[in-house]
């Protein structure tokens, strides 16, 4: 189970990866954003939940009242281009537990590039480290063959499946938990072309 949110240290606005800045979403980042949820190549990974126009909105306010939600993520040798994406960690609930939840989410002109697996190496350090969670999980639709490979090539494993959204297919369910990651802290992977 989670820690509280106010038992935890705070954690780094800023961070910065070998590629990339990771930082909370801003406001300017709705363009990104709509992009993101606009392009065809995304949409056929979209779930349900919060309106897609509110979901920016939710991550800036988990930052606002947590400390913690998704990063933005921007090239660090491209800091002109602005996010390409979002990524990271949030405090949610699976089947009315709390759960650390990792996510991540990129314009598809920049898939395939190892990307998303540190995004994710990275918030599964931060897990583990300064946030010494239990468990980190992941949800996804079951069609999304790439987010699967990177969630696995990260140390995450599937554990069964989810039905949280009326009327669709039942999301998978991934996990690490903090002693798995202890026995094998997972390293960053090559990254694959996507279809691979």
């Amino acid at each position: 189970m989670p820690v509280h949110a106010s038992l935890l240290p705070a954690v780094a606005r800023l961070t910065e990866t070998r590629r990339l800045t990771l930082r909370p979403p801003e406001a300017a980042d709705a363009r990104t954003f709509r992009d993101l949820l606009s392009d065809p190549a995304n949409r056929r990974f979209g779930s349900g939940g919060p309106a897609v126009s509110e979901r920016l909105e939710l991550w800036r306010a988990q930052w606002a009242r947590d400390g913690l939600g998704p990063w933005a993520v921007a090239l660090r040798d491209q800091p002109s281009l602005g996010a390409i994406g979002f990524g990271g960690l949030s405090r949610g609930r699976i089947g009315g537990a709390p759960a650390l939840l990792l996510e991540f989410h990129f314009l598809s002109d920049f898939w395939g590039r190892g990307y998303a697996a540190e995004v994710s190496l990275t918030a599964l350090a931060l897990a583990f480290g300064a946030l010494r969670a239990n468990a980190v999980q992941a949800l996804l639709a079951p069609g999304n063959t790439a987010a699967r490979k990177t969630l696995e090539r990260v140390g995450l494993r599937l554990t069964g499946s989810v039905a949280d959204h009326p009327g669709e297919a039942a999301s998978l369910l991934y996990e690490i938990n903090a002693a798995q990651y202890a026995a094998c802290p997972p390293q960053q992977p090559e990254a694959t072309p996507f279809g691979a």
